[in-house]
């Protein structure tokens, strides 16, 4: 084999090495996105944004409210009670939350994500439990998720 064929076929395989590595190192290091449920905003008849503290770990049911982003135009301001809140999936600490809610008596409940059409989890499988009630951190990426969702929800005349 000629030295400049080796030449070649040496950074081929560096090339296609290095490029190996850096996907690695990419599923390695990228995060996981957080994916607004959109049947769950769907149900709600409150789409806000609260500010959310830590109660022994937890999320803190009594919330303050700091914008409604659905329906617009409502009085929903200061604080209120989620009473399922600390049962929440997606807390990773204080700060803004998006919520899905409805009210039920003078408190508030997170909306449940529905469950997909046909499935019927099985009477004999105990630890499958009802759907759980799940909160996003808010962000860009959340806000513009929720901004698509309204669009369905109120589809222009």
């Amino acid at each position: 084999m000629a030295p400049a064929a080796k030449l070649r076929l040496l950074l081929a395989a560096a090339l296609f090495l290095g490029w190996i590595g850096y996907l690695g190192y990419l599923a390695a290091t990228a995060t996981r996105p957080v994916v607004l449920s959109r049947p769950q905003f769907l149900l709600s008849t409150f789409d806000v944004i609260a500010e959310v503290k830590d109660r022994d770990g937890k999320p803190d049911p009594i919330v303050e409210v700091r914008e409604v982003r659905w329906p617009a135009g409502s009085k929903l301001d200061g604080t209120i009670t989620v009473t399922n809140l600390p049962e929440s999936v997606g807390w990773t600490g204080p700060g803004r939350y998006i919520l899905a809610l409805f009210k039920v008596g003078k408190h508030f409940e997170v909306v449940a994500i529905p469950r997909s059409p046909g499935y019927r989890p099985s009477e004999h499988r105990p630890e499958i439990r009802p759907e759980p009630v799940r909160i996003y951190p808010e962000s860009p990426a959340t806000l513009g998720q929720l901004e698509a969702i309204h669009r369905h929800k109120n589809p222009p005349l």
